[in-house]
């Protein structure tokens, strides 16, 4: 069937439109921006008016910020993992020890305080988006945040993955970063777990939807247990 699935592109990022009864969004990556967001949502032939939820793939508070807003002007539930709904009700993120130039810039300009709000949904693993007007699942793919969640597309067999394979999320545990999988084997499990659903296509957060093939021997790889984590 014809993928439900609308990439919002947002320069370095992109988030996602699923298309049913109604509309889900789907941010996997974007910080702010939200005028831009809702101008991408109208120029790809989706009504704002139609979208009934925003699920945050992974809930850095940059996220959740805009997140709300946009939640609150489209009147929508905003909904996040259990795992790291404590982030987007803090307002408070973690800037870990930048290592490169761009790394140090960032820690001289980002206030890493955002506005605090607190989820309308708190997701767990399995729980069922019906709904929303659209047949989405979520499945728990702990990563780049211990909360990252992946939404599985029942009837599409699409697979909308948050910071899954983001490069930082695959080192060993070192202190300081909380906000990294801490427990490389629950990166793995949740790696595998997204394998064994079959998906017929995958959309990533950062940059352009990958091809299939090229992206399952990427997971494939990081699912091996012999794959260094480092």
């Amino acid at each position: 069937m014809r993928s439900p699935v609308v990439p919002l592109p947002l320069g370095a990022s992109t988030a996602y439109a699923v298309r049913g009864e109604r509309t889900v969004l789907v941010d996997t990556g974007f910080a702010g921006g939200e005028r831009r967001l809702l101008r991408r949502l109208t120029r790809a032939g989706v009504d704002p008016g139609s979208v009934s939820l925003i699920v945050l793939t992974h809930c850095h508070p940059d996220h959740a910020g805009g997140a709300a807003r946009i939640g609150r002007e489209l009147g929508v539930p905003v909904a996040v993992h259990e795992a790291e709904a404590h982030w987007a009700e803090s307002g408070i993120s973690v800037l870990y020890k930048p290592l490169n130039t761009f790394g140090r810039l960032l820690a001289r300009t980002l206030d890493t305080r955002f506005p605090a709000f607190t989820p309308d949904l708190v997701l767990t693993d399995g729980t069922a988006l019906d709904r929303y007007g659209v047949p989405l699942d979520v499945l728990h793919t702990p990563g780049h945040t211990p909360g990252s969640v992946t939404l599985l597309h029942r009837e599409s067999g699409d697979a909308l993955v948050g910071d899954l394979l983001a490069g930082s999320m695959v080192r060993r545990d070192r202190p300081g970063l909380p906000f990294l999988a801490q427990d490389t084997s629950r990166l793995r499990d949740g790696v595998r777990r997204l394998l064994d659903e079959g998906p017929h296509r995958l959309h990533f957060g950062h940059g352009r939807p990958a091809a299939l093939a090229a992206s399952r021997a990427r997971i494939e790889r990081i699912a091996r247990p012999e794959t260094p984590m480092q």
